[in-house]
Formats: structure tokens, C-alpha cells, sequence
């Protein structure tokens, strides 16, 4: 599904949703959490696609695959955290959003530790 595909679909799901926003909310945030996993499953799609032009970058430059690990993981985080503080805060919850964007913060700072120590290591080399 191209770009304009995806829009297409947005689109009429939004208005769908506001159609029957006054009638039943919950139908409505149903409707969009299912709308929000459809666009989030299109768009892996494209995921295979990125991970081979970066590979083929780092393997062309030499560096370790860890680091592509590090990178796609943290990727991952924030983009799944972003869509659950965005649902959450679609429902009125803000408070939790706000508690899940900390909890993707922190988990891309453990998910960055070997990079940092990667960093550290490069540093101390080049000082002594």
C-alpha cells in the first residue's frame, strides 16, 4: 500500500470516527485503535527495506552489526511507546502518557548502554 493508500484510509476513517464520535465513544476509540494497528502493520512493510540499505552501509563502512541492533531496537521502542502515549492520550489519559513516553526514554537509554561503553572506549583510546 503506497503512501497515498495510507492517507486514502486515514482519511475516510476519520471520517467515520467523527460520524459516530457523539454516538458511542467507545465504538469510536475501538474504531481507532484498529485504524492505528492497519496503518502501523502497512508501514513494517517498508521496515525490510530500510534495514538492508542500513546494513549494507554499516557492512560497506565496517562496522559492527551491534550497532544496527542498538539502532533498530531503540527505533522500535520509541515508535511503539509514541503510539500508546498517543492512544492513551487520545482516551484522556495524559498522566499515563506522559508515563509511557518516560518508560521509552529510559529503555532507550538501557537499550544504549553497549553504545556508550563503545563511545567511552573509542575516547580513552584516542586520549592515551
Amino acid at each position: 500500500m503506497s503512501i497515498i493508500g495510507i492517507c486514502g484510509f486515514c482519511i475516510a476513517s476519520v471520517i467515520a470516527c467523527k460520524a459516530i464520535e457523539n454516538d458511542s465513544r467507545q465504538i469510536k476509540l475501538i474504531l481507532t485503535l484498529t485504524v492505528s494497528v492497519i496503518i502501523l502493520v502497512f508501514s513494517v512493510s517498508f521496515v525490510s527495506q530500510i534495514v538492508s540499505a542500513v546494513s549494507s552501509l554499516f557492512e560497506s563502512a565496517k562496522i559492527d552489526n551491534m550497532y544496527i541492533k542498538i539502532i533498530f531496537k531503540s527505533l522500535g521502542v520509541t515508535y511503539i511507546a509514541q503510539f500508546a502515549a498517543d492512544y492513551c492520550k487520545d482516551c484522556g489519559e495524559n498522566a499515563i502518557s506522559s508515563q509511557i513516553i518516560l518508560a521509552g526514554k529510559i529503555s532507550v537509554l538501557v537499550i544504549s548502554l553497549p553504545l556508550f561503553k563503545a563511545f567511552i572506549e573509542i575516547i580513552k583510546g584516542l586520549v592515551v
